[in-house]
């Protein structure tokens, strides 16, 4: 598990109030599923599925990559956050811009979306800024490197959103919609979440397996694939050219190979005696990149097309890798930070209860059981277009996210009082089995 101490001891009020939205944002999105599956099963861009997707990019995967990194960047990074109360108000403004982009994606109201996508804009801006001061001074390393990419695509990325926002209200977009719109998409999931995912398990991972970290050429395959095909995927996408759309995601194919190598390697290294439900999470979603590759290029190469190909895509891409891994790290990181902020200034003073006494087994292994099918199984009925059987997938996800928040539930209830002031190991281990 994560170890710090003195200036790097992580700020742990601030990242669980980051991570537990986020988690609020994929049970909204999980559970709506089975009454979206009419719209899913239909065209992608659609109110319904556009205010769906924004759910999971921004209420989830990318709230839970902005706490995380504030419990992350001290100890990966080795300096302290230095302005704890500017991402405490960034978080503020950043959950009522996302509410407002929903809401106003929800019901069409795009003149309401776009002062809520500049509000979303300002907040991941003041992130970038704030967190890319810090990363840019620590010592130069694959994760560095990887994190300043990923905040570059972060930027970019709010920016591309917010003017396609714009589009719809004031001035068209120079280029056609869908082309833009893919990019956009491109360069939210290859320039953002892609590469934070890759800098934080080249160091996380190895953490949590009990491995050695990578060395060698799998980091410059992936630092080069990245660096070279988003730009190339998203220049072919904005200017229709399939040659510059194939080389870019071919060379990022590349970077996601070397990436699911060395998780192997790890795996085969690792001297952890068992998987928790945790790492197993991860796992299958690093699983997931496998399709989500495949079909990405087969798009990209226009051998797969349409709107229902591109939406299992998606959902491949962001509930299956993303979605899985994220919840994975939170099963990881939610006890840690918990354990740490109300039994780590009394461990050695009295009993207090052990780390894994917080965690839900029951709990993990059924939303375990539960999302990673159910993930494959929405993707595969929103290519068939099948109605019926996607809400059923849905409704599967659904519950999974219900049992994911039951399980972070029972660890947050250890922020109240009178579990803070419950010290003995016997009793809390019974609570928590």
């Amino acid at each position: 598990m994560i170890a710090a101490g003195g200036a790097r001891a992580p700020a742990t009020t601030l990242p669980l109030a980051y991570l537990a939205a986020a988690a609020l944002a994929f049970v909204a999105a999980a559970g709506a599923l089975p009454w979206l599956a009419p719209a899913l099963a239909g065209h992608y861009y659609h109110p319904h599925v556009l205010a769906l997707t924004h759910t999971v990019t921004l209420g989830f995967v990318t709230m839970t990559i902005l706490g995380a990194s504030y419990q992350l960047i001290p100890v990966l990074m080795e300096r302290p956050i230095t302005h704890p109360r500017l991402a405490a108000w960034q978080l503020a403004a950043y959950a009522v811009g996302v509410i407002g982009v929903v809401a106003h994606f929800a019901i069409g109201g795009w003149r309401g979306f776009a002062w809520s996508a500049a509000v979303v804009v300002v907040a991941a801006l003041t992130h970038v800024v704030h967190a890319g001061s810090i990363i840019a001074r620590a010592r130069p390393s694959f994760t560095r490197t990887m994190m300043l990419i990923a905040l570059g695509g972060f930027a970019l990325t709010a920016t591309f959103g917010v003017l396609l926002g714009l589009a719809k209200v004031w001035r068209p977009l120079p280029t056609a919609l869908f082309p833009t719109l893919h990019a956009h998409v491109q360069l939210a999931a290859l320039g953002w979440v892609l590469p934070t995912v890759l800098a934080v398990a080249a160091r996380v991972y190895p953490m949590f397996l009990l491995a050695p970290e990578a060395t060698g050429l799998a980091p410059r395959v992936q630092v080069a694939g990245i660096a070279i095909g988003v730009p190339l995927t998203v220049a072919g996408l904005l200017g229709e050219s399939t040659v510059l759309t194939v080389t870019g995601a071919l060379c990022t194919a590349g970077a996601v190979t070397a990436h699911l190598a060395t998780i192997l390697v790890m795996v085969r290294a690792g001297k952890r005696p068992r998987l928790d439900w945790g790492l197993r999470f991860v796992l299958a979603g690093a699983a997931y990149l496998v399709p989500a590759t495949a079909l990405g290029l087969a798009l990209a190469g226009d051998i797969a097309s349409g709107p229902r190909a591109a939406l299992a895509y998606g959902v491949l891409l962001l509930g299956g890798w993303a979605a899985l891994t994220i919840v994975g790290m939170m099963l990881k990181i939610v006890p840690f930070l918990v354990w740490y902020h109300v039994y780590g200034p009394r461990a050695g003073r009295g009993r207090v209860p052990t780390l894994a006494n917080l965690s839900w087994a029951r709990g993990e292994a059924t939303a375990f059981a539960l999302l990673v099918p159910g993930m494959g199984g929405v993707a595969l009925t929103a290519a068939l277009g099948d109605v019926t059987m996607l809400r059923v997938a849905g409704t599967g996800v659904a519950l999974g996210a219900l049992a994911f928040a039951l399980t972070l539930g029972r660890v947050l209830r250890h922020l109240l009082p009178a579990r803070a002031n419950d010290g003995d190991v016997a009793v809390t281990s019974r609570l928590a089995s």
